[in-house]
């Protein structure tokens, strides 16, 4: 039993372990709004006297006075600004109050260990599925995902990212179940799911294109009814949820503030960016009421600048006053709709090579998050944890991000290419079971990189949060060959 409970533990702690060599888990520019807005609610609610080291950054916005005379006239340099009672969307706080308690009780450890517990307890489902749940084969299994692939990178991100990979495997795993999940592992399945659904709207959307890929290919290739209905309805359920959470968190938003929260304008940003959205503005503005008229006269945009940059070459949203910011917050959706129907061909040609660019993205490129001491950077981090990163091999930028990027690209390429050789080769439960899992697996990242990608930005780590998932299924399917190999040459 301990020996067993030492192998378990040691297998966790491999699945984490650039945490330890960091000396603190990674932060993610997002990662302090999470915290700090679990944080502000603690302190809220109950009437200031619950406060940590995140609560000085912004109690002085909620002192009486604090309030400016002209709230919507305010520029703010953050996002959140509780003295005008702006309150940004699209960031869980469901998701911020388990950050921010694992950060009273264990300064983060507890929320990298229980990841790195969930990746290893969900390595175990897949191997024992497929009939290769051996000490040996499982603790392989996880040195080969700790060492060549973005999984450990995630699994120790201050950041909901990795749910999403979560609930795509939860779901690929109830979609093979056929009666070999126990009971309490399908509920432990779908509650990853809701979990994954309540953290991040993007991850809803993921499971919806996953429901709608199962239903389709299970009618293809005509499954009995009760072999994906059953998943395909609690794919619906998950994401309504998922939705629910959201109109709750906006309603209590509202209660307590007396404003709905704000979505920034990402579609607006992109298709600026894009080109089709600039040519709108100098085709439409000032008579379209746009408030995104203002910005007609520049000559191109980027949208991660426009959007959170404070540079008034560059920015946007984040020099607006509150006034401003809401509406182009209010008209963001009215406004890409208006640059599709003037604009259909190219805009959709852009978000189609925008998603196509995302799809080739996968790299870890977060791991290096450099911070000089000299500098003003990090500076919404505890003065205690932004010393930490300033020390830590990441805040000096010690990561060897193009080595592993480089990597984790041949390990993607030789995983998919051995993939569909095996897979067109094999014509067994555990080759179909694995040709499911490919087609699941194309869905999600295709609705992913259409969602980041073509409607945010491309970057690297939107895809990588779920590419280790082709890694895994490449290790499966080199085992089995394996196995059928051996008993070939044994008979």
């Amino acid at each position: 039993m301990f020996q067993r409970m030492l192998f378990h533990l040691a297998c966790t702690l491999a699945l984490a372990w650039p945490a330890f060599v960091n000396g603190q888990p990674f932060y993610f520019p997002d990662s302090t709004a999470y915290v700090r807005a679990a944080d502000s609610a603690a302190f809220i609610f109950s009437g200031h006297r619950i406060r940590t080291e995140w609560t000085a950054h912004y109690a002085g916005s909620l002192r009486p006075g604090a309030r400016p005379r002209d709230p919507d006239r305010h520029v703010s340099t953050h996002g959140n600004d509780l003295a005008t009672e702006s309150v940004m969307s699209g960031r869980s706080p469901y998701f911020g109050a388990l950050l921010w308690l694992s950060y009273v009780f264990g300064r983060f450890w507890l929320f990298v260990l229980a990841q790195a517990a969930i990746a290893y307890a969900l390595i175990r489902i897949s191997l024992r599925l497929f009939g290769l749940l051996r000490p040996a084969i499982v603790a392989g299994t996880v040195a080969a995902l700790a060492a060549l692939s973005s999984l450990p990178f995630f699994t120790t991100l201050l950041m909901p990212d990795l749910l999403a990979g979560y609930a795509i495997l939860a779901f690929l795993l109830l979609a093979i179940d056929r009666g070999r999940l126990r009971p309490r592992e399908r509920y432990g399945l779908v509650a990853l799911m809701l979990l994954s659904a309540v953290a991040h709207l993007t991850h809803i959307m993921i499971i919806g294109g996953m429901a709608l890929a199962l239903t389709t290919w299970a009618m293809v290739a005509r499954w009995p009814r009760e072999r994906f209905v059953p998943l395909a309805c609690a794919g619906g359920l998950v994401m309504l949820a998922g939705l629910l959470s959201v109109t709750a968190t906006s309603l209590v938003v509202e209660h307590v503030f007396g404003r709905k929260p704000l979505l920034a304008p990402f579609l607006t940003a992109r298709f600026l960016a894009d080109g089709p959205g600039l040519d709108y503005l100098r085709e439409h503005c000032p008579q379209s009421g746009f408030a995104v008229c203002a910005w007609r006269g520049r000559d191109h945009v980027e949208s991660l600048a426009f959007l959170w940059s404070n540079d008034p070459a560059n920015g946007g949203y984040m020099l607006s006053d509150t006034a401003t910011r809401r509406a182009l917050a209010a008209q963001d959706s009215a406004f890409a709709l208006a640059v599709l129907a003037e604009y259909p061909v190219a805009q959709g040609g852009r978000i189609i090579g925008n998603a196509l660019r995302q799809m080739a993205r996968f790299e870890v490129d977060l791991a290096n998050t450099p911070c000089d001491p000299s500098q003003r950077c990090w500076a919404t981090l505890p003065p205690r944890e932004r010393a930490v990163l300033i020390a830590s091999p990441a805040g000096r930028s010690l990561w060897p991000q193009a080595a592993m990027a480089a990597l984790h690209r041949a390990v993607i390429g030789i995983a998919l290419i051995g993939l569909l050789a095996w897979v067109a080769a094999r014509r067994d439960a555990a080759g179909a079971d694995i040709r499911v899992w490919l087609v699941l697996l194309t869905a999600a990242a295709a609705v992913n990189a259409l969602l980041c990608g073509g409607i945010s930005e491309p970057l690297a780590r939107y895809q990588a949060r779920i590419i280790w998932l082709l890694p895994l299924m490449a290790i499966i399917a080199g085992l089995l060959w394996r196995r059928d190999r051996k008993g070939t040459l044994d008979g």
